[in-house]
């Protein structure tokens, strides 16, 4: 009897190990790449604020993007379904990016902290400085990225930040103050981990002013292709940085509520952003029509720096990968 129990067991055994492998990999496998070596050593997530696709990518002739159409798209990866599966403002999104999970809501006037440790956080947190680690914005309202409500994190392990004209409840500043900040902390500091918000083409969509939006839109367009182009001709910076250029949240389709004007709802047109990502471990001129969230950039940023979000439920973007 005992040995056939014990025959019994050498079958079932394996067969039960190798469905709980299964079942591991299928949670894990895109959430953390232990194997992965990544060529890229520094992240920086730029967040254009609020463009509609319509404007942007989903204009045939891409317009108001000539630099990323053109100049940028060529050297990395384009998502053509790239989605704020979360509330579709401001705060909202950028917590999305930056913990790897969407919040039910969050006070957009930055009155709150996000609920979970971000991603600069946990990057101090790994051992490194906080002047390696950065939050640079238009918006004043974004420095609460740099903490977190969550108490055994709160008030610890906290990034630089520069935020609208002097921090959290001091105002917008103009996004071409914000890019001359980002030129001076990139080269003074040379951090390894940054995040960058132009308050345009948001600013004036709010405003009614269609012309300035899509003012908003080309200006923007340009800095990107500034950041890049000036990260490629620093030694410190060039084939070493992971660049992502999003969004924090579309806006509402001509013909729902007041246009262009406002976002904030679950309307298709509000949820659905960009992605364009370049780096060395990115293909290049790739384009890519799965559907992937913000979420996924935190996942993806977290696992090229080698730190654990806690409350991360996103997935590596492996498809965009070279190997």
């Amino acid at each position: 009897m005992d040995m056939l129990l014990m025959n019994l067991l050498r079958i079932v055994l394996p067969v039960l190990g190798l469905a709980l492998l299964a079942d591991y990999l299928s949670e894990n496998l895109y959430v953390k790449d232990p194997v992965r070596q990544y060529k890229a050593t520094r992240v920086i997530i730029l967040v254009i604020d609020g463009p509609r696709w319509t404007e942007t990518w989903g204009d045939p002739k891409r317009e108001n993007i000539p630099h990323q159409a053109t100049e940028l798209a060529p050297q990395g990866t384009l998502y053509m379904n790239f989605m704020n599966d979360g509330p579709t403002y401001t705060n909202a999104g950028h917590t999305a990016l930056v913990t790897g999970n969407y919040v039910k809501r969050i006070d957009n006037r930055g009155k709150e902290l996000p609920p979970d440790p971000t991603l600069f956080q946990a990057y101090v947190a790994s051992g490194k400085p906080a002047e390696d680690a950065w939050v640079v914005t238009s918006k004043d309202k974004l420095e609460v990225l740099v903490d977190c409500e969550n108490p055994k994190w709160k008030g610890k392990y906290r990034a630089k930040s520069d935020c609208g004209k002097k921090g959290n409840g001091s105002g917008y500043r103009d996004d071409t103050i914000t890019l001359d900040r980002v030129f001076s902390v990139l080269g003074e500091q040379k951090p390894h981990l940054m995040l960058i918000n132009f308050r345009e083409p948001d600013a004036s969509g709010h405003a009614k002013n269609y012309t300035k939006y899509l003012l908003g839109i080309r200006d923007t367009d340009e800095y990107a292709a500034m950041v890049w182009t000036w990260l490629q001709s620093q030694p410190d910076f060039a084939n070493q940085t992971a660049l992502f250029i999003t969004n924090d949240h579309g806006r509402h389709a001509n013909g729902h509520l007041d246009g262009f004007v406002n976002h904030g709802d679950n309307c298709p047109s509000c949820h659905r952003i960009s992605l364009l990502a370049m780096g060395p471990d990115f293909k290049k001129g790739a384009v890519i029509e799965k559907q992937r969230g913000q979420i996924n950039i935190a996942a993806t940023a977290a696992d090229i720096l080698g730190v654990k979000l806690p409350a991360n439920k996103g997935r590596v973007l492996v498809e965009m990968m070279t190997d």
